[in-house]
């Protein structure tokens, strides 16, 4: 599936990640096609150069503190070292499945 302005328009899941960078550790929330894998979101050509991360806390490197809290965060794809699922085997969640469990 192809990553391009008018496809991200749409709906879109949601997948708990930790990146790293060289510096920096951020784990949040990336909004992705409906049922694509993480793999295809990050190496995608026609993505933007920034990603987008919701709910995201960054922390500092190595020490791990907290630095800052934000709904919204975007974060250069050419910085990101390293990126997966917060929690192996953590399913992909929908716009639709969230608001059905929202309160």
């Amino acid at each position: 599936m192809e990553y391009t302005p008018k496809a991200m328009a749409g709906r879109r899941d949601k997948l708990e990640v930790v990146i790293y960078t060289r510096t920096h550790k951020i784990v949040g929330t990336v909004h992705t096609m409906p049922a694509s894998r993480l793999v295809d979101f990050m190496n995608s050509k026609a993505a933007d150069l920034f990603i987008v991360v919701t709910d995201a806390n960054v922390y500092t490197l190595p020490e791990e503190k907290l630095l800052q809290s934000a709904g919204f965060f975007a974060i250069n794809r050419k910085a990101i070292m390293m990126v997966f699922p917060k929690s192996p085997g953590t399913p992909i969640i929908s716009d639709e499945q969230s608001k059905e469990t929202a309160p």
